[in-house]
């Protein structure tokens, strides 16, 4: 103890920590919780990003795996992520226009449309935040492309 120091501020200092405390580690972990889902996020999107390009160069036309091969361009970059559960869909539009709801399930033809979108449930990690936060937050991305001509255009 300091000469000169009462009694009192020696406790001053643990009142002090005790009100400060929660709101840091609350800043803490919100910071954490947020740079993860932004990962997750960023994640998502250069997934959807990737199947798009790898759709739009038509590999896989002529073996009937194009579909299966685009999905599988995706999850290769989804297993970063913990906890899976990622949905990868492709749908494509014969016309640059893009008009209607697509083709599900097709990666459509050369000079036509394609686009990959993820979906992914995201956990919060941070145990305090688990009262604030709910359950699982759904993060999608998507992509559009325009098919290369790898044969003649209709």
């Amino acid at each position: 103890m300091r000469p000169g120091a009462s009694r009192w501020s020696r406790g001053l200092a643990a009142v002090e920590m005790a009100l400060i405390l929660p709101a840091v580690l609350l800043l803490i972990f919100g910071l954490i919780e947020t740079g993860n889902l932004f990962f997750t996020w960023l994640t998502v999107q250069k997934a959807a990003e990737m199947g798009a390009r790898f759709a739009a160069t038509g590999q896989g036309e002529d073996e009937g795996t194009r579909v299966a091969q685009i999905e599988a361009r995706a999850q290769a970059l989804l297993s970063n992520l913990s906890g899976g559960g990622a949905t990868v869909s492709v749908r494509s539009w014969p016309t640059i226009n893009a008009t209607g709801s697509g083709v599900s399930g097709s990666a459509g033809d050369p000079c036509g449309i394609v686009e990959v979108s993820v979906s992914y449930l995201y956990q919060p990690v941070t145990p305090l935040l688990g009262d604030v936060l709910p359950q699982s937050i759904p993060v999608s991305g998507s992509d559009r492309k325009v098919n290369e001509p790898w044969r003649p255009c209709s």
